[in-house]
């Protein structure tokens, strides 16, 4: 399949670059919210600097947990990326890979725009590759479209890690005076292999036995799948009235003022799980409920479907009020299919809620947003959320200033599958009670001295995680988390030092266990050379200190929290080469450096290794015709 698509994507940009025509100025992007259709602009990835650091796990945060290879299931060390929650909780260990409305991008661009990457790293037989291709345009000033695709296969390091990951995208947008329309309709396909971590951890720090890692023995064979397809749908029409607007002195126009707008949302989703032992391994999990059986093949879906409805009244129109207020009702229709025994069956569930948001979405001065809604019919009923967020922006003796303060309380019913699920390694039948979680947090920043601080305390009753034997269990108390992010770069001339310091306190390590300091630094210089080559040669290190991480397991994808083996301590230590020539983007790394020369060798989890030193090298080229 990568033989067919990289010829054709690369014909397509090289068409479209032999034109030769000078890019335009006009080109921007959006995300918007799911619930409200809400756009919030983002920018476009151009940056010169730090182009080696782009990619999906560098990207997530500065700590992870996952099993060395590129496109494997992960976790956040950072609490802050861990409060994402499916309904289907085997989407949560691959929501970083997965393309869906949350991460799509809408676009205003007066020109075609293309972006082609490619990333590789390894030796033949353990090599990671990924090509991403991008494609934006506008046929009109109403009309935009476009779309993405995404391949990653990565090998690994040692046996049977192997993954494939494929996502694509096609989405567009019609803006006109009074009906507008976004759509977005996306496809993941994840697959990894599973070894269970090594079998025999001696081997790694024996200097006697001299064994290469993809030879190093491991604990089990399996096989999983994730797939997730989804549809979007948000359309709106709004009625206002034309007013007359000053130019200057001599001459008026008349503008468009929305007053009230009708909108509506659909969502459609299909999630898959598989897991697959060729051969049941029968001595790795605390159970295996089939013994006769000679292979395992366990599987669960979730089908559903939500519509929005929603009216606003536009924060436009009113010039004393500058707010606008919104109602919406939901419903959600959703099919779980699971094992009982050998018997696939479908259980049909389905909930609707009701809620309102308050929101100030122009002016740089101030921007805010208070939202909250409560479920009155289903099975989640008397599930509620009250959250809000607020952004300001002024000038203190000519020091931009950026505040961010966020609060939320949520009162959340466990998902369906956290209380039923059947399989060949793991069963249980649970009635939690709802989880009250309560969080505050702010940001102040100083961008113009590169300052960032992020303060965030949250508290958590009947908090929901998986033990030590790999089952979902409650807690009976409250958990509670502080964390402090410290941003600061500091530069000097042509050098730079960037720093992020994230320190973490959990009340209860055994429920949310954390490092308590996790760092990453990176140091490097940086100039122009000659007419438009931006370089930029340094060095980064990660590091956090030793916890008690959880531990993978493989058949449901989760992270289950252990009390027995800590890992940290460990610098990751990377040098590289970054470049910026015109449209184009290219860098040269050497990762983990410490496997050559320290003692000690790291561990990313639990019975999981780094991965031995490598060379990585990456591409990517904007195509603006």
């Amino acid at each position: 399949m990568k033989k067919i698509i990289i010829p054709i994507l690369l014909l397509i940009t090289t068409l479209g670059f032999a034109e030769n025509k000078k890019p335009k100025k006009h080109i921007k992007s959006w995300h918007i919210d799911e619930t409200l259709a809400i756009a919030d602009t983002v920018p476009m990835d151009t940056l010169h600097l730090n182009y080696q650091s782009q990619n999906i796990i560098e990207k997530y945060s500065i700590a992870n947990l996952y099993n060395a290879n590129y496109g494997s299931p992960i976790l956040s060390k950072i609490f802050e990326k861990q409060k994402f929650n499916s309904d289907f909780f085997f989407e949560n260990s691959y929501k970083p890979y997965i393309l869906d409305i949350s991460k799509a991008k809408f676009y205003d661009a007066t020109f075609p725009y293309t972006n082609l990457t490619y990333l590789t790293g390894g030796k033949s037989g353990q090599k990671e590759e990924q090509i991403t291709f991008q494609f934006t345009a506008g046929p009109s000033e109403k009309i935009n479209i476009g779309l993405d695709l995404d391949y990653l296969h990565s090998v690994g390091q040692y046996n049977n890690q192997a993954a494939r990951r494929f996502a694509g995208d096609i989405f567009g947008r019609y803006q006109g005076k009074h009906y507008s329309a976004n759509g977005f309709l996306s496809l993941n396909n994840h697959n990894n292999h599973e070894n269970g971590g090594l079998a025999d951890l001696s081997i790694l720090t024996n200097k006697n036995v001299d064994v290469k890692s993809k030879d190093m023995p491991i604990s089990m064979a399996g096989y999983s799948v994730f797939k997730k397809k989804q549809f979007f749908f948000n359309q709106s029409y709004t009625i206002g009235f034309e007013k007359e607007v000053k130019v200057n002195k001599d001459s008026t126009v008349w503008e468009y003022t929305p007053v009230t707008k009708f909108g509506h949302s659909l969502k459609l989703e299909d999630m898959q799980k598989r897991y697959y032992e060729p051969s049941l391994v029968k001595n790795f999990y605390p159970n295996t409920y089939d013994t006769i059986a000679k292979s395992c093949n366990d599987t669960a879906s979730l089908r559903s479907m939500s519509n929005v409805f929603s009216v606003s009244l536009a924060e436009e129109f009113n010039k004393w009020m500058k707010f606008g207020i919104t109602g919406y009702v939901e419903n959600e229709i959703q099919q779980f299919g699971y094992l009982v025994d050998t018997n696939f069956v479908r259980t049909t569930k389905s909930n609707t809620r009701v809620g309102g948001a308050l929101t100030k979405s122009q002016g740089s001065l101030l921007r805010y947003r208070i939202l909250g809604d409560i479920y009155l019919i289903g099975y989640k009923i008397g599930e509620f959320r009250l959250k809000a967020n607020a952004d300001g922006n002024f000038k203190l003796f000519k020091e931009p200033i950026s505040i961010n303060a966020n609060a939320y309380i949520k009162n959340e019913e466990p998902s369906f599958f956290i209380q039923n699920y059947n399989s060949m390694h793991f069963r249980w039948n649970n009635d939690f009670s709802k989880i009250y979680q309560t969080h505050i947090g702010g940001i102040f920043a100083l961008p113009k001295r590169k300052t960032r601080l992020e303060i965030n305390i949250d508290n958590i009753t009947k908090h929901i995680y998986f033990n030590q034997n790999g089952v979902p269990t409650q807690d009976n108390g409250n958990v509670q988390v502080l964390a402090v992010d410290v941003k600061q770069d500091l530069n000097f001339g042509v050098i730079t030092l960037e720093n992020n310091a994230i320190y973490q306190v959990s009340s209860n390590q055994s429920a949310i266990p954390l490092p308590m300091l996790s760092l990453y630094h990176n140091f490097y210089y940086h100039d122009k050379w000659f007419k438009d080559l931006y370089v930029q040669f340094g060095t980064s290190v990660r590091y956090h200190t030793q916890y008690y991480a959880p531990l993978y397991t493989p058949a449901t994808g989760q992270f289950a929290n252990q009390r027995k083996t800590k890992i940290g301590n460990y610098p990751f230590i990377d040098i590289y080469a970054n470049f910026h020539l015109k449209r184009a983007r290219f860098f040269v790394k050497y990762t983990n450096l410490g496997t050559l020369f320290l003692d000690d060798y790291g561990m990313l989890m639990p019975n999981y290794a780094v991965n031995p030193s490598m060379l990585k090298f990456g591409l990517s080229w904007n195509f603006y015709d």
